[in-house]
């Protein structure tokens, strides 16, 4: 039996479409929720997508302390209420387990590929009193070079007075951004 290229391709979406709606909806982005919380109450609250540098408007919905869905400002003609993969993928960087949230100190002094740092979480107070000790150290030895200031994607410290003045008032050269890396390198081709 011959068949012409335009009756297989009927017969193949007719079964597709067939075996497709006996399946249960497929989200495999969905989390979990129970009953109870899918029902409760929840607000959309305004916010910027940080999945790249494009910033564009998003809405966030919260319900009781938790964000729980992201979608493009429906308010926003920048980018038609839509939202590109980057932007969904900012919940599950939020509640990431593996996510660090507080700082964190080697405690491990042997370094090496496949050696445990042996990190154990400290205090903002530690973390801040143990960078300064070391910059003094350096300033003493008259190794200001030996500093190296890196900032995150769009950090707290991305202020010109941390980011721009401080490397310069300390004397080392050795400062750069997350942009250096990401969207600046990708406009160098």
């Amino acid at each position: 039996m011959k068949m012409k290229r335009r009756d297989f391709l009927k017969v193949t979406v007719a079964a597709g479409a067939v075996a497709a709606a006996g399946l249960p909806k497929l989200n495999a982005f969905a989390a979990y929720q129970d009953k109870k919380d899918a029902a409760s109450p929840g607000r959309w609250i305004p916010s910027t997508c940080q999945g790249c540098t494009a910033w564009c408007p998003v809405e966030f919905y919260v319900q009781g302390e938790r964000a729980v869905k992201v979608r493009g400002n429906q308010l926003s003609k920048a980018n038609g209420g839509y939202c590109c993969p980057r932007g969904h993928m900012m919940i599950q960087q939020l509640y990431d387990p593996d996510r660090v949230k507080v700082p964190m100190k080697r405690t491990n002094p042997v370094k090496g590929r496949g050696i445990d740092p042996k990190f154990v979480p400290i205090t903002w107070d530690e973390a801040l009193d143990a960078i300064a000790e070391k910059m003094m150290e350096l300033r003493k030895a008259n190794e200001p070079e030996k500093l190296m200031y890196m900032r995150g994607r769009y950090s707290p410290t991305s202020t010109d007075l941390l980011y721009g003045t401080l490397p310069k008032i300390f004397g080392t050269p050795n400062y750069f951004s997350h942009s250096a890396i990401c969207a600046e390198a990708e406009k160098m081709g």
